[in-house]
């Protein structure tokens, strides 16, 4: 990181997100389509009672829907709430999962998610491919109410940069000293000198307060101070958590006849291949992939041989580092440990020096919510990315998304557009290099600050910003919310990476 440090209140241009947030509340969201997401909820049944609304909601079968089923066919289903007079309860803006799925006993069963629709009415739409034969069962689940949706966002305005507060601590002797870093300096609210960690170049702001007598280019350990302690009221359950709530219709569950086979005629996985809403399904708890043809591995031999000769470059944050681990695992690689590095942020590296393949990986730079770890191993992915040749046996593959939720959405934004243009730069100096981008994948969590709602929000930003370009999408997000066998977690369950690994080598050595 380029290093500086000069007085809070000079003239340098230093960003004011408490100030733009504050005046962008009102805007029409380019990524969501949602216009001014902070006034009251619109045209809701008034006086309005969760619980009621919730007694109220249930799904059916659209008027147009068959009643016989095959595989191949498209089903539609009807989302609404009716009152006693079976009027609908008008709530605009309500956040669904819809999935359908066969499940056997003590093993991972079949799953495949449907696209929701808000008609602004009141209504919703799930629709569905059928992609399986058996007895399926649908399931809808109301994530956040749109009520509980506006408390997020009041609260990310009403504290755009201090959800979360970071330090960087200097050890001087026996003393340990801490100072408050941030995206803003504005947020420490004194006239002191301050550190200056930003680099335009890689879409990043971050500042550290300076310590007297103590340079800013001197090393420290980054790590977090603490949450701000909010509450999401009467709308949450326990630590702000999402409802999730499984609701009831009709039919529960219908029967698909043998059909039009949904994995005839896929094509080779190669890059710049269009990623379709519904993208993939779990049968028998295997992950088959609508893209094009997906591997799967039966043996350790058989990931040697698609990676031989390959270097894996990993960054970004624990959910990429999760790859690493179980690459690690599979191929049995020895790790070479890097000098002062931890786990949880790396540098790691591990190489299988008899198949020639090398896997590496780099943690984003701040903020990362993460123990201490030394300031010189971060660093931002955009520079990371211009430090690689590349080449046709060099693999690059990101993921950034979860600590950057209690941001303003400018901070996430300028973050993935430099590493767009790093990845742009790259493949324009070595086009035959492979570029992986991991979707962020569904979890639980505290709601007002890193909660599923944020991260689908990051989530829609990230694949608005790589729309066009010649990379890979690893959709992690629906591998996560087709599956039914575990629960949502921001560190998905080992079968899962597995597969998402699986999908990754189906470019890196296609059938």
């Amino acid at each position: 990181m380029k290093m500086q440090w000069f007085s809070a209140k000079s003239s340098n241009d230093i960003p004011s997100f408490r100030n733009r947030w504050n005046e962008s509340a009102v805007t029409e969201n380019p990524v969501l389509k949602t216009t001014k997401p902070f006034y009251p909820v619109l045209q809701t049944t008034k006086p309005f009672s969760a619980e009621v609304y919730l007694q109220q909601l249930k799904f059916s079968l659209a008027s147009e829907a068959s009643k016989q089923h095959s595989v191949g066919d498209t089903l539609q289903i009807v989302i609404s709430a009716k009152d006693t007079r079976n009027n609908i309860v008008t709530n605009i803006g309500d956040f669904f999962r819809a999935s359908i799925l066969t499940k056997v006993k003590s093993k991972a069963g079949s799953g495949a998610v449907g696209i929701i629709k808000d008609h602004q009415n009141g209504t919703y739409t799930a629709t569905f491919r059928l992609l399986w034969e058996g007895d399926v069962t649908i399931k809808i689940q109301l994530v956040l109410l749109r009520q509980a949706i506006d408390v997020i966002e009041r609260t990310k305005r009403k504290y755009p940069i201090d959800l979360v507060t970071y330090r960087k601590r200097y050890i001087v002797g026996n003393d340990e000293i801490d100072t408050e870093c941030n995206v803003d300096p504005a947020i420490f609210n004194n006239t002191s000198a301050v550190c200056n960690y930003s680099d335009p170049h890689a879409g990043a702001w971050w500042y550290c307060e300076k310590v007297a007598n103590i340079s800013c280019n001197t090393s420290g350990h980054h790590g977090e101070i603490r949450h701000r302690d909010v509450n999401g009221g009467k709308l949450y359950g326990r630590a702000n958590s999402a409802l999730k709530k499984t609701i009831s219709g009709s039919p529960f569950q219908i029967n698909v006849k043998k059909g039009r086979d949904p994995l005839a005629n896929r094509t080779r996985c190669v890059r710049g291949l269009a990623t379709p809403q519904i993208s993939g399904f779990y049968r028998n708890g295997v992950w088959n992939s609508l893209v094009c043809k997906n591997r799967h591995f039966s043996s350790q031999a058989g990931w040697q041989q698609c990676l031989k000769g390959k270097t894996l470059n990993l960054m970004g944050d624990s959910t990429m580092r999760q790859w690493w681990e179980h690459l690690s695992r599979i191929l049995e690689m020895k790790e070479t440990l890097i000098p002062d590095a931890i786990h949880k942020t790396g540098p790691l590296l591990a190489r299988d020096t008899v198949n020639n393949i090398t896997v590496n990986f780099r943690s984003h730079g701040p903020p990362r919510r993460i123990a201490f770890t030394w300031t010189f191993h971060l660093k931002y992915v955009a520079n990371i990315i211009d430090e690689i040749d590349g080449g046709p046996n060099d693999v690059i593959c990101i993921t950034m998304w979860a600590h950057f939720a209690s941001y303003p959405e400018e901070v996430y934004r300028k973050r993935m557009e430099a590493v767009r243009a790093a990845i742009e730069r790259l493949l324009h100096r070595s086009p035959k290099t492979l570029v992986v981008i991991k979707s962020a994948n569904t979890r639980k969590g505290n709601e007002l600050i890193s909660g599923e709602w944020l991260a689908y929000k990051l989530d829609s930003i990230m694949r608005e910003i790589f729309h066009g370009i010649n990379v890979v999408l690893v959709d992690a997000w629906e591998m996560t919310s087709a599956q039914h066998w575990h629960e949502d977690a921001i560190h998905p369950a080992e079968d899962i990476i597995v597969q998402e690994l699986e999908f990754l080598c189906s470019f890196i050595c296609p059938l």
